[in-house]
Protein backbone atom coordinates (compact mmCIF):
# COMPACT_ATOMS: atom_id res chain seq x y z
CA UNK A 1 0.00 0.00 0.00
CA UNK A 2 1.11 3.54 -1.10
CA UNK A 3 -1.51 6.16 -0.53
CA UNK A 4 -1.79 9.61 0.65
CA UNK A 5 -4.94 10.94 2.27
CA UNK A 6 -6.47 14.31 4.14
CA UNK A 7 -5.27 14.18 7.61
CA UNK A 8 -8.30 15.76 9.44
CA UNK A 9 -10.68 13.44 7.51
CA UNK A 10 -8.45 10.05 8.35
CA UNK A 11 -8.59 11.63 12.01
CA UNK A 12 -11.92 12.04 12.35
CA UNK A 13 -12.76 8.57 11.10
CA UNK A 14 -10.16 6.48 12.81
CA UNK A 15 -11.57 8.17 16.03
CA UNK A 16 -15.00 6.75 15.05
CA UNK A 17 -13.34 3.16 14.57
CA UNK A 18 -11.50 3.39 17.99
CA UNK A 19 -15.47 4.03 19.76
CA UNK A 20 -16.17 0.70 17.73
CA UNK A 21 -13.01 -1.40 18.09
CA UNK A 22 -13.30 -3.17 21.93
CA UNK A 23 -10.12 -2.27 23.70
CA UNK A 24 -10.85 -4.72 26.55
CA UNK A 25 -11.54 -8.11 24.29
CA UNK A 26 -9.22 -10.75 24.49
CA UNK A 27 -9.02 -11.23 21.06
CA UNK A 28 -6.11 -8.68 20.07
CA UNK A 29 -6.72 -7.88 16.64
CA UNK A 30 -10.05 -6.97 17.76
CA UNK A 31 -8.50 -3.91 19.02
CA UNK A 32 -7.72 -2.54 15.58
CA UNK A 33 -9.01 -1.24 12.36
CA UNK A 34 -8.32 -2.82 8.91
CA UNK A 35 -7.40 -0.55 5.84
CA UNK A 36 -7.59 -1.29 2.48
CA UNK A 37 -6.58 0.95 -0.03
CA UNK A 38 -7.46 0.32 -4.28
CA UNK A 39 -5.69 2.27 -6.13
CA UNK A 40 -8.06 2.02 -9.38
CA UNK A 41 -11.03 3.64 -7.36
CA UNK A 42 -8.73 6.17 -5.57
CA UNK A 43 -10.68 5.13 -2.01
CA UNK A 44 -9.41 3.68 1.40
CA UNK A 45 -11.87 1.49 3.27
CA UNK A 46 -11.60 1.09 7.21
CA UNK A 47 -13.38 -1.32 8.72
CA UNK A 48 -13.64 -1.95 12.82
CA UNK A 49 -15.47 -4.46 14.73
CA UNK A 50 -16.79 -6.23 17.58
CA UNK A 51 -18.31 -9.32 16.16
CA UNK A 52 -21.80 -7.86 17.93
CA UNK A 53 -21.28 -4.79 15.55
CA UNK A 54 -19.48 -3.36 12.57
CA UNK A 55 -18.62 -0.17 10.96
CA UNK A 56 -17.33 0.74 7.24
CA UNK A 57 -16.36 4.04 5.89
CA UNK A 58 -14.43 5.01 2.85
CA UNK A 59 -12.48 8.05 1.97
CA UNK A 60 -11.11 9.53 -1.11
CA UNK A 61 -7.56 9.19 -1.52
CA UNK A 62 -4.37 9.32 -3.50
CA UNK A 63 -2.98 5.62 -3.93
CA UNK A 64 0.18 4.87 -5.75
CA UNK A 65 -0.60 0.93 -4.78
CA UNK A 66 -3.27 -0.80 -3.99
CA UNK A 67 -2.93 -2.68 -0.42
CA UNK A 68 -4.62 -3.83 3.02
CA UNK A 69 -3.62 -4.81 6.48
CA UNK A 70 -4.53 -4.11 10.66
CA UNK A 71 -3.61 -1.90 12.75
CA UNK A 72 -4.31 -1.02 16.24
CA UNK A 73 -7.42 1.38 16.14
CA UNK A 74 -5.88 3.34 19.10
CA UNK A 75 -2.86 3.68 18.28
CA UNK A 76 -3.39 4.83 14.47
CA UNK A 77 -5.59 7.72 16.23
CA UNK A 78 -2.85 8.38 18.64
CA UNK A 79 -0.50 8.80 15.41
CA UNK A 80 -2.44 10.47 13.32
CA UNK A 81 -3.38 12.86 15.81
CA UNK A 82 0.43 14.29 16.27
CA UNK A 83 1.49 14.14 13.05
CA UNK A 84 2.10 18.12 11.80
CA UNK A 85 0.86 18.48 7.87
CA UNK A 86 -2.57 18.43 6.66
CA UNK A 87 -1.69 15.10 5.02
CA UNK A 88 -0.72 11.72 5.70
CA UNK A 89 1.22 9.05 3.46
CA UNK A 90 0.83 5.51 4.50
CA UNK A 91 3.67 3.25 2.77
CA UNK A 92 3.39 -0.26 3.61
CA UNK A 93 5.47 -2.97 1.62
CA UNK A 94 3.52 -5.99 0.60
CA UNK A 95 3.86 -8.55 2.98
CA UNK A 96 5.65 -6.63 5.18
CA UNK A 97 5.34 -6.57 9.37
CA UNK A 98 5.25 -2.81 9.61
CA UNK A 99 3.59 0.21 8.23
CA UNK A 100 5.19 3.77 8.09
CA UNK A 101 2.82 7.14 8.59
CA UNK A 102 4.76 10.00 7.17
CA UNK A 103 3.81 13.70 7.47
CA UNK A 104 6.36 16.76 6.69
CA UNK A 105 9.28 15.88 8.98
CA UNK A 106 7.63 13.45 10.92
CA UNK A 107 7.13 9.77 10.50
CA UNK A 108 5.89 6.18 11.98
CA UNK A 109 6.83 3.41 11.74
CA UNK A 110 4.69 0.85 13.74
CA UNK A 111 3.92 -3.40 13.44
CA UNK A 112 0.72 -4.13 11.82
CA UNK A 113 -1.59 -7.36 11.38
CA UNK A 114 -2.05 -9.30 7.91
CA UNK A 115 -5.45 -8.77 6.22
CA UNK A 116 -6.02 -12.95 7.09
CA UNK A 117 -6.08 -12.30 10.57
CA UNK A 118 -9.02 -9.72 10.79
CA UNK A 119 -12.37 -11.06 11.15
CA UNK A 120 -13.99 -8.67 8.25
CA UNK A 121 -17.88 -9.02 8.96
CA UNK A 122 -19.71 -9.57 5.64
CA UNK A 123 -22.55 -6.75 5.57
CA UNK A 124 -24.76 -6.73 2.54
CA UNK A 125 -27.06 -4.17 1.59
CA UNK A 126 -30.92 -4.21 2.82
CA UNK A 127 -33.36 -4.47 0.27
CA UNK A 128 -36.13 -2.35 1.84
CA UNK A 129 -35.17 0.57 3.71
CA UNK A 130 -36.41 3.46 5.35
CA UNK A 131 -35.20 7.10 6.27
CA UNK A 132 -34.29 7.80 9.62
CA UNK A 133 -32.83 10.64 11.51
CA UNK A 134 -32.41 11.81 14.83
CA UNK A 135 -30.55 9.13 16.32
CA UNK A 136 -28.41 10.71 19.27
CA UNK A 137 -32.03 11.88 20.90
CA UNK A 138 -33.57 9.02 20.40
CA UNK A 139 -31.04 7.10 22.24
CA UNK A 140 -30.71 10.01 25.35
CA UNK A 141 -34.34 9.36 25.76
CA UNK A 142 -33.85 5.26 26.06
CA UNK A 143 -30.78 3.81 26.67
CA UNK A 144 -31.03 4.94 30.49
CA UNK A 145 -33.68 2.71 31.09
CA UNK A 146 -32.68 -0.43 29.80
CA UNK A 147 -31.24 -3.63 32.35
CA UNK A 148 -27.94 -3.34 33.42
CA UNK A 149 -27.92 -7.27 34.52
CA UNK A 150 -26.20 -9.71 32.12
CA UNK A 151 -29.12 -12.56 32.59
CA UNK A 152 -31.66 -10.62 31.37
CA UNK A 153 -30.56 -9.93 27.59
CA UNK A 154 -33.86 -9.05 26.58
CA UNK A 155 -34.11 -5.55 28.97
CA UNK A 156 -31.01 -5.10 28.05
CA UNK A 157 -32.25 -3.51 24.75
CA UNK A 158 -34.07 -0.90 23.08
CA UNK A 159 -37.12 -1.89 21.44
CA UNK A 160 -37.26 0.09 17.91
CA UNK A 161 -40.94 0.06 16.67
CA UNK A 162 -41.65 1.25 12.91
CA UNK A 163 -44.82 2.06 12.96
CA UNK A 164 -47.33 3.86 10.53
CA UNK A 165 -47.22 6.95 12.59
CA UNK A 166 -43.25 6.67 12.33
CA UNK A 167 -40.88 5.33 14.61
CA UNK A 168 -40.72 4.69 18.04
CA UNK A 169 -38.54 3.44 20.94
CA UNK A 170 -38.37 2.06 24.11
CA UNK A 171 -36.88 0.77 27.09
CA UNK A 172 -36.69 -0.76 30.59
CA UNK A 173 -35.51 -2.61 33.10
CA UNK A 174 -38.78 -4.18 34.62
CA UNK A 175 -39.04 -0.97 37.13
CA UNK A 176 -39.05 1.56 34.75
CA UNK A 177 -40.49 1.97 31.45
CA UNK A 178 -39.33 4.58 29.02
CA UNK A 179 -41.13 5.24 25.03
CA UNK A 180 -40.11 7.84 22.55
CA UNK A 181 -41.17 9.53 19.83
CA UNK A 182 -38.86 9.17 16.86
CA UNK A 183 -39.16 10.20 12.63
CA UNK A 184 -42.20 10.60 11.61
CA UNK A 185 -40.94 9.35 8.38
CA UNK A 186 -39.86 6.47 9.59
CA UNK A 187 -42.89 4.60 8.45
CA UNK A 188 -43.48 0.56 8.51
CA UNK A 189 -44.50 -2.11 10.56
CA UNK A 190 -42.28 -3.88 12.26
CA UNK A 191 -40.64 -4.27 16.03
CA UNK A 192 -37.02 -4.90 16.62
CA UNK A 193 -34.52 -5.15 19.68
CA UNK A 194 -31.04 -3.31 19.09
CA UNK A 195 -28.66 -4.09 22.40
CA UNK A 196 -28.62 -0.43 24.21
CA UNK A 197 -24.81 -0.61 23.76
CA UNK A 198 -24.97 -0.79 19.87
CA UNK A 199 -27.65 1.98 19.83
CA UNK A 200 -25.51 3.99 22.12
CA UNK A 201 -22.29 3.28 20.30
CA UNK A 202 -23.86 4.58 16.84
CA UNK A 203 -25.63 7.52 18.60
CA UNK A 204 -22.01 9.07 19.89
CA UNK A 205 -20.79 8.89 16.35
CA UNK A 206 -23.33 10.49 14.39
CA UNK A 207 -25.53 14.04 14.70
CA UNK A 208 -29.33 14.40 14.90
CA UNK A 209 -29.68 15.71 11.23
CA UNK A 210 -27.82 12.81 10.03
CA UNK A 211 -30.08 11.13 7.94
CA UNK A 212 -29.38 7.01 7.73
CA UNK A 213 -31.31 4.40 5.40
CA UNK A 214 -32.19 1.65 7.84
CA UNK A 215 -32.78 -1.60 6.65
CA UNK A 216 -32.73 -5.56 8.55
CA UNK A 217 -30.26 -8.35 6.62
CA UNK A 218 -31.11 -11.33 8.26
CA UNK A 219 -29.99 -11.05 12.29
CA UNK A 220 -28.68 -7.79 11.85
CA UNK A 221 -29.67 -4.19 11.65
CA UNK A 222 -27.80 -1.75 8.73
CA UNK A 223 -27.82 1.83 9.23
CA UNK A 224 -26.06 3.80 5.97
CA UNK A 225 -25.07 6.69 4.01
CA UNK A 226 -22.72 7.75 1.79
CA UNK A 227 -19.33 6.27 2.52
CA UNK A 228 -20.62 5.18 6.01
CA UNK A 229 -22.06 1.61 7.18
CA UNK A 230 -22.99 0.72 10.68
CA UNK A 231 -24.07 -2.62 11.57
CA UNK A 232 -25.55 -4.16 14.77
CA UNK A 233 -26.87 -7.68 15.81
CA UNK A 234 -30.75 -8.12 16.82
CA UNK A 235 -31.91 -10.13 19.41
CA UNK A 236 -34.73 -12.56 18.93
CA UNK A 237 -37.35 -12.91 21.62
CA UNK A 238 -40.92 -11.26 22.78
CA UNK A 239 -40.36 -8.00 24.04
CA UNK A 240 -42.99 -6.35 26.80
CA UNK A 241 -45.94 -4.22 25.27
CA UNK A 242 -45.02 -0.98 26.31
CA UNK A 243 -47.44 0.77 24.55
CA UNK A 244 -50.31 -1.33 25.98
CA UNK A 245 -48.87 -1.27 29.91
CA UNK A 246 -49.13 2.51 29.41
CA UNK A 247 -52.47 3.16 28.13
CA UNK A 248 -53.43 0.45 31.23
CA UNK A 249 -52.18 2.96 33.63
CA UNK A 250 -54.82 5.57 35.72
CA UNK A 251 -53.74 8.52 37.10
CA UNK A 252 -55.22 9.75 40.68
CA UNK A 253 -54.18 13.18 39.77
CA UNK A 254 -51.41 15.04 37.47
CA UNK A 255 -49.98 18.43 37.60
CA UNK A 256 -47.80 20.47 35.27
CA UNK A 257 -43.60 21.45 35.83
CA UNK A 258 -40.93 21.81 34.02
CA UNK A 259 -38.31 19.26 33.87
CA UNK A 260 -35.63 21.89 34.88
CA UNK A 261 -37.43 22.58 38.40
CA UNK A 262 -37.65 18.66 39.09
CA UNK A 263 -33.99 18.25 37.90
CA UNK A 264 -32.85 21.44 40.20
CA UNK A 265 -35.04 20.06 43.18
CA UNK A 266 -33.68 16.23 43.11
CA UNK A 267 -30.23 17.39 42.68
CA UNK A 268 -30.37 19.29 45.98
CA UNK A 269 -31.50 16.83 47.84
CA UNK A 270 -29.60 14.20 46.39
CA UNK A 271 -26.13 15.68 48.23
CA UNK A 272 -27.34 13.60 51.07
CA UNK A 273 -28.32 10.10 49.40
CA UNK A 274 -27.65 10.30 45.77
CA UNK A 275 -27.78 6.20 45.76
CA UNK A 276 -30.81 5.39 47.80
CA UNK A 277 -34.66 6.49 47.73
CA UNK A 278 -36.58 9.78 47.47
CA UNK A 279 -40.06 11.04 48.30
CA UNK A 280 -42.18 12.88 46.56
CA UNK A 281 -44.91 14.92 48.51
CA UNK A 282 -48.10 16.78 46.99
CA UNK A 283 -50.22 18.93 48.31
CA UNK A 284 -52.37 21.18 46.33
CA UNK A 285 -49.56 23.09 44.46
CA UNK A 286 -46.76 22.38 46.23
CA UNK A 287 -44.53 19.17 45.07
CA UNK A 288 -41.77 18.77 47.90
CA UNK A 289 -38.74 16.38 47.24
CA UNK A 290 -37.21 14.42 50.58
CA UNK A 291 -33.85 12.55 50.78
CA UNK A 292 -32.90 10.73 53.67
CA UNK A 293 -28.64 10.33 54.21
CA UNK A 294 -27.02 7.81 56.81
CA UNK A 295 -26.51 11.49 58.61
CA UNK A 296 -28.41 14.10 57.15
CA UNK A 297 -31.66 14.92 55.30
CA UNK A 298 -32.53 17.55 52.92
CA UNK A 299 -36.02 18.74 51.41
CA UNK A 300 -36.51 21.04 48.17
CA UNK A 301 -39.88 22.22 47.49
CA UNK A 302 -41.26 23.62 44.15
CA UNK A 303 -44.19 24.90 42.70
CA UNK A 304 -46.64 22.92 40.26
CA UNK A 305 -50.32 23.64 38.67
CA UNK A 306 -52.61 20.71 39.63
CA UNK A 307 -54.42 19.90 35.98
CA UNK A 308 -56.70 16.76 37.25
CA UNK A 309 -57.65 14.89 40.46
CA UNK A 310 -56.69 16.33 43.98
CA UNK A 311 -53.00 16.20 44.29
CA UNK A 312 -52.08 15.10 47.98
CA UNK A 313 -50.07 12.33 49.55
CA UNK A 314 -46.33 10.96 49.60
CA UNK A 315 -44.66 8.74 47.47
CA UNK A 316 -40.76 7.08 47.10
CA UNK A 317 -39.03 6.52 44.05
CA UNK A 318 -35.70 5.27 42.92
CA UNK A 319 -33.54 8.09 43.20
CA UNK A 320 -30.98 7.19 40.32
CA UNK A 321 -33.61 6.09 38.18
CA UNK A 322 -35.30 9.54 38.38
CA UNK A 323 -31.96 11.55 37.52
CA UNK A 324 -30.92 9.33 35.40
CA UNK A 325 -34.61 10.10 33.65
CA UNK A 326 -34.36 13.88 34.31
CA UNK A 327 -31.30 13.96 32.47
CA UNK A 328 -32.68 12.77 29.56
CA UNK A 329 -35.81 14.53 29.36
CA UNK A 330 -36.55 18.54 28.64
CA UNK A 331 -39.13 21.05 28.71
CA UNK A 332 -43.05 21.04 30.34
CA UNK A 333 -44.20 17.57 32.06
CA UNK A 334 -47.61 16.63 32.40
CA UNK A 335 -45.89 14.29 36.13
CA UNK A 336 -49.14 11.85 37.24
CA UNK A 337 -49.27 9.49 39.88
CA UNK A 338 -51.72 6.48 39.78
CA UNK A 339 -53.77 4.91 42.43
CA UNK A 340 -50.80 2.65 43.20
CA UNK A 341 -47.90 4.99 43.51
CA UNK A 342 -46.96 4.33 39.98
CA UNK A 343 -45.09 7.62 38.69
CA UNK A 344 -45.59 9.12 35.18
CA UNK A 345 -44.02 11.60 33.14
CA UNK A 346 -45.50 12.53 30.05
CA UNK A 347 -43.04 15.37 27.68
CA UNK A 348 -43.48 16.00 23.80
CA UNK A 349 -40.94 13.83 23.27
CA UNK A 350 -41.09 10.75 25.92
CA UNK A 351 -43.32 8.89 28.24
CA UNK A 352 -41.78 7.72 31.28
CA UNK A 353 -43.01 5.45 34.09
CA UNK A 354 -41.23 4.52 37.48
CA UNK A 355 -43.29 1.91 39.66
CA UNK A 356 -43.36 3.03 43.66
CA UNK A 357 -41.37 1.87 46.25
CA UNK A 358 -41.53 0.62 49.79
CA UNK A 359 -40.53 3.88 52.55
CA UNK A 360 -37.16 3.36 54.21
CA UNK A 361 -37.30 1.11 57.39
CA UNK A 362 -36.75 3.55 60.24
CA UNK A 363 -33.59 3.49 61.54
CA UNK A 364 -33.40 1.15 64.53
CA UNK A 365 -32.60 2.33 68.24
CA UNK A 366 -28.81 1.92 69.25
CA UNK A 367 -28.33 -0.76 71.97
CA UNK A 368 -27.42 -0.10 75.05
CA UNK A 369 -23.92 -0.94 76.29
CA UNK A 370 -23.31 -4.02 77.88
Amino acid sequence: MNITINRMEMLDTARRMASIAPADSPLDVLHGVLLEADAGSGRLALTATSLELALMEQLPCTAVESGTFAIDAQMLTGMVEKLPEDTVEIIHPEGGAAVTLRSGCAHYTVPIWPRSSFPKPEIPFPEDTVKVSGIPDMAKRTVFAVSTENDKPLMRCVNLMFTPQGLQAAGSDGNCIVTARGDTQSVGNISLLIPASSLAKLARITDNDVEFHVGTTGKSIVFFKENFLFSARLMEGSYINTNQLLTAIRNGFTVLTDILDLKSALSSVLCVGAEGKVSLSFDGPALTFYCQGTNASATAPIEVIPLTGNPQGEYWYSAKKLAACLRALSGNVTLGVSQNGMLTLNTQDAIYVQSAMRPPAENAAPAKAA
